[in-house]
């Protein structure tokens, strides 16, 4: 049996497009947040925290902050899954340190529950599979 992956573009109004805009800019300024509050941590204790610290960490400055309040909680989760995850490729000698991000440079958001993302993409084409050796799939 084959298994078919679509992937479809959804075009949005002006209000709609500002608002996932204004979404962006709030889970930069978290994962900025997040970033912070490692750093504070890991100086004061020599410790870094856990996953779950920084996803109680993200819930805890959402119920804070009114701003933050624009995103779902679920999506507030997922900034700090993200930072956790590249925070953990520096550990593993994969990437750079994690770095304070831009608002223009945070592209994607994600909605676990809803099954979906928020990806800035620009082409859109099917994926490429790859082939055994004798050019069977």
């Amino acid at each position: 049996m084959r298994v078919r992956a679509y992937r479809f573009r959804a075009y949005s109004s002006k209000t709609t497009a500002r608002v996932l805009k204004t979404q962006l800019e709030v889970a930069c300024k978290l994962y900025n947040a997040l970033l912070h509050a490692e750093k504070e941590e890991y100086e004061r204790n020599r410790h870094s925290m856990s996953k779950n610290e920084l996803r109680q960490l993200a819930l805890d400055l959402r119920k804070k902050n009114p701003e933050f309040q624009l995103l779902y909680s679920q999506v507030a989760q997922q900034v700090a899954e993200r930072f956790y995850q590249a925070r953990e490729r520096f550990f593993d000698g994969l990437a750079n340190k994690p770095k304070k991000k831009k608002p223009h440079r945070y592209l994607s958001l994600v909605y676990p529950q809803s099954g979906w993302r928020l990806c800035d993409v620009r082409d859109v084409g099917l994926e490429k599979t790859k082939r055994g050796k004798h050019g069977s799939t």
